[in-house]
């Protein structure tokens, strides 16, 4: 089937599949007691007058990558840690006390907070028509009543498919973070964005496909097998989507500075996380000789890095800057060596 058949029909999906995940929000709200989510009174900190609405500049990073035998030409818009908070006057006092400590974090330079900022990306991408749009996690910055209402709102005004993996905040609170019970409760809210399954799911392009995968605990979900073996078998190359980078030289280096405590799945002895069975089995699966994995995209540590994943191939992984100071990445995917 010609791409832009199958394009059509995921936009159709699509457009159906929003409509039933706010269909449900708000159903969930009336089950909960809960009222309708908006924005609620501002409050100090929050950017206030059209200065600070105004024009604002978007870091934007080009990166080309080449994947053998492609006839085609593509361009992937890939957004991650956006850390979106909608305040809204229905949000518990714990919910609110939380988003009250962290809203004033996550303004750009010019002082647009990243709510505010995420509809201005939606409008770069429609405008400049990229093929996909692909959101690395932490896009919320919980699962709050108001911020997936928000979500869906959103990403339903997209013109293209997208797709979206989940970080360690856009299904935890504080209080439940990592928690069975928070897994329970929240994880489900993201499955209308994540094709029912937040744990792996793809967009297939034909000439190649996209892989989201769920690592957002640190370790890559257990899940994601064997739906991911199945991927590779076909032989096409594939870009993987993830939210907490995989070791390299270069992102261990400067995590260990930005953070201080491991934060990248690797290379524990040197002050990443020790991988489990399912992240090793991962890593080697994508570097193994015979891998079509040609790309790896992640986010969590707030700072763009270009590096190579090492194994029996070299991998090359690009890690997202933070979306909430104004950073992306635009890839153009194109044929050759």
């Amino acid at each position: 089937m010609h791409y832009l058949d199958k394009k059509e029909k995921m936009l159709r999906r699509r457009a159906i599949g929003h409509a039933f995940a706010v269909i449900s929000l708000l159903a969930l709200a009336a089950l909960t007691g809960c009222g309708d989510a908006g924005e609620g009174g501002r409050k100090d900190g929050q950017a206030e007058g059209t200065a600070a609405r105004g024009a604002w500049e978007k870091h934007i990073t080009e990166e080309t990558v080449r994947l053998k035998g492609l006839t085609g030409e593509y361009t992937l818009l890939f957004l991650t840690d956006t850390h979106a908070i909608v305040r809204s006057q229905e949000a518990s006092e714990q919910e609110a006390a939380n988003e009250e400590a962290r809203y004033p974090t996550f303004f750009n330079e010019e002082g647009v907070p990243s709510a505010e900022q995420f509809p201005e990306w939606i409008r770069y991408a429609n405008e400049n028509q990229v093929d996909v749009v692909l959101l690395g996690g932490d896009i919320i910055d919980t699962p709050s009543q108001a911020n997936v209402q928000w979500l869906a709102e959103q990403l339903g005004a997209l013109d293209m498919p997208y797709l979206y993996v989940n970080g360690n905040h856009d299904w935890t609170y504080p209080w439940e973070y990592m928690t069975e019970a928070g897994k329970e409760s929240y994880l489900p809210l993201l499955e209308p964005f994540m094709q029912d399954n937040t744990a792996i799911h793809s967009l297939d392009f034909g000439e190649f496909s996209i892989v989201g995968i769920d690592d957002s605990p640190g370790q890559v979900d257990v899940g994601v097998f064997p739906a991911y073996e199945e991927i590779l078998a076909e032989g096409r190359p594939v870009i993987v989507l993830a939210h907490v980078p995989f070791m390299t030289q270069s992102v261990l280096g400067k995590a260990k500075e930005a953070w201080g405590s491991p934060v990248v799945i690797g290379a524990g002895n040197y002050g990443g996380i020790y991988p489990n069975e399912e992240s090793e089995k991962f890593v080697s699966l994508t570097t193994g000789a015979d891998s079509p994995v040609e790309l790896v995209l992640a986010g969590h540590v707030h700072f763009y890095d270009r590096d190579v994943i090492e194994g029996e191939r070299q991998v090359l992984q690009l890690v997202g800057g933070a979306g909430f100071r104004g950073e992306a990445i635009l890839i153009h995917i194109t044929g050759g060596e």
